[in-house]
């Protein structure tokens, strides 16, 4: 029998109520705030999508919030991806190559 907590004091699970139109993504703006700036602390997130476009539009809106040296630090994942493509992206993101993934269940997946 393996037992393992699901208590991490490091995840934090937030919920916003939806004010703009879905397809504008304005909802996650709040994640890259207007005023950042390279050298500013930005805490590593994931947000969840039931659709792998949509997961992909939105990594583009919240990359268009950056910088463009900085736009890599974002990225999709999902099924549509190889598995060896997925298993480095994962391993970057453990890595702190990537602020956020804008991922589908098969991130939950691949993690367990």
């Amino acid at each position: 029998v393996v037992s393992r907590s699901n208590d991490r004091p490091n995840v934090h699970i937030t919920v916003r109520k939806i004010v703009h139109p879905l397809h504008s993504f304005e909802d996650l703006a709040f994640l890259i705030p207007n005023n950042w700036e390279p050298g500013d602390e930005l805490p590593k997130f994931l947000v969840f999508f039931d659709n792998i476009d949509e997961s992909t539009k939105a990594a583009e809106f919240l990359k268009s919030r950056l910088p463009p040296e900085y736009r890599s630090k974002i990225a999709w994942f999902n099924s549509r991806m190889t598995a060896e493509f997925r298993e480095e992206t994962l391993q970057d993101f453990r890595d702190g190559k990537f602020f956020s993934l804008c991922c589908t269940d098969s991130f939950g997946m691949v993690c367990l």
